[in-house]
C-alpha cells in the first residue's frame, strides 16, 4: 500500500483521502468483480508464477473463498495477487480486485515485500487459541516443542508419524499444520523419539540443529541391530564422519559409519554391526 501523509492528507492506493473530511471519504475504495479474467494481465518483471503455491489457493478459495482482492492499476495490470488470480482462472470463478491509481511495476515488489508471512509460531499460536475446533490438538504441540527443542519440521514430522523422511521430496504434514487440520499420531512415541535426539546436545549439540542429522538418526534408529546406547556412545566419539556431508544420503551413510567404527564385535562387550544393505533392497523392491 502506498500510503503519503501531508497533514491531514493521505494517499491510499493512488486516491486522495483528506481525514478531515473522514465521512465523506468513507467508500472511496471499492472492491470490484469481474468474470472476464482476459482482461487482467501480468507485468514481465514480476516473479514468476509458482504453480505449487496456485494449487495451494485452488484449495483455499474452494473452501474459504477469495479473502483478499488482487491489486491492479487503470490498465488492469496485476500489481499484487497474480497467484490468486491464476486460481480463480484454473476455478472459474470472478476475481475480486481493487484498482490503486497510477501503480506500475515499481510498486510490485514494495507491496510483495511488505507483507510479513506467517511463521510455524504464529500458526501455532493462532490454532491453540480456544476458539478454534482444534485446539486442544495445537496446544499439545505448543507442550512437546516446550519440552523438546528440535528444529520444527523434525518436530512435526515425529508428531505426524509420517516415517518416509524424503527431504525435498514432500512437504509432509506441513500443509494440515498450516490449515488448522493436524492431527498428532502418536504423542508417546514422538516424545521417545524426540528425547533420544535431545540427548545428542550433551555431546553433538551443533549437529542436533541440523536437519539431516536428525533425519539420518531417524532412519537409522530403524535398522537391525542398532542399539541406542551404542549410538550414543559411536556417534559422539566419531561424530568427524559428518563432516564433508552433502545430500540426505551422505548423513545416512556418515550415520552407519560413525555407529560402526572401531566397533567392538566379539567378547562381553560385543555389539553387531548395523547395515543400510537390507533397508537399499526393500527401497528397490
Amino acid at each position: 500500500m502506498n500510503k503519503k501523509s501531508n497533514g491531514n492528507l493521505t494517499t491510499i492506493l493512488g486516491r486522495k483521502i483528506d481525514f478531515s473530511e473522514y465521512k465523506t471519504s468513507q467508500g472511496v475504495i471499492k472492491v470490484m468483480y469481474e468474470k472476464n479474467l482476459s482482461k487482467f494481465s501480468l507485468l514481465d518483471d514480476n516473479r514468476d508464477i509458482d504453480k505449487k503455491h496456485v494449487a495451494m489457493l485452488v484449495i483455499s478459495i474452494k473452501r474459504f473463498g477469495q479473502l483478499m482482492p488482487i491489486i491492479v492499476n487503470e490498465a488492469l495490470e496485476v500489481i499484487e495477487g497474480q497467484h490468486r488470480l491464476e486460481a480463480c482462472i484454473e476455478l472459474g470463478i470472478p476475481v475480486a480486485y481493487i484498482i490503486s491509481i497510477k501503480a506500475s511495476s515499481r510498486d510490485v515488489a514494495v507491496m510483495n515485500n511488505s507483507q510479513k508471512g506467517w511463521k510455524n509460531k504464529d500458526f501455532l499460536k493462532h490454532f491453540s487459541h480456544k476458539k478454534h475446533s482444534n485446539c486442544a490438538e495445537y496446544k499439545k504441540i505448543g507442550k512437546f516443542f516446550h519440552t523438546y527443542s528440535l528444529p520444527f519440521s523434525i518436530g512435526i514430522y515425529l508428531l505426524s508419524g509420517w516415517n518416509s523422511l524424503e527431504s525435498g521430496r514432500d512437504r509432509g504434514p506441513l500443509p494440515a499444520f498450516r490449515d488448522g487440520t493436524f492431527k498428532i499420531k502418536n504423542l508417546e512415541e514422538a516424545q521417545t523419539k524426540a528425547g533420544q535426539l535431545i540427548k545428542f546436545k550433551t555431546t553433538v549439540p551443533h549437529l542436533v540443529k541440523i536437519n539431516k542429522f536428525c533425519i539420518a538418526f531417524l532412519r537409522v534408529s530403524q535398522l537391525d541391530n542398532f542399539s541406542i546406547k551404542t549410538a550414543y556412545e559411536r556417534i559422539s566419539k566419531n561424530s568427524k564422519k559428518f563432516d564433508h556431508c552433502l545430500n540426505q544420503d551422505d548423513w545416512v551413510e556418515a550415520m552407519v559409519k560413525a555407529y560402526n567404527y572401531n566397533l567392538v564385535t566379539k567378547g562381553k562387550k560385543a555389539n553387531k554391526k548395523i547395515s543400510l544393505y537390507k533397508v537399499k533392497m526393500k527401497k528397490e523392491g
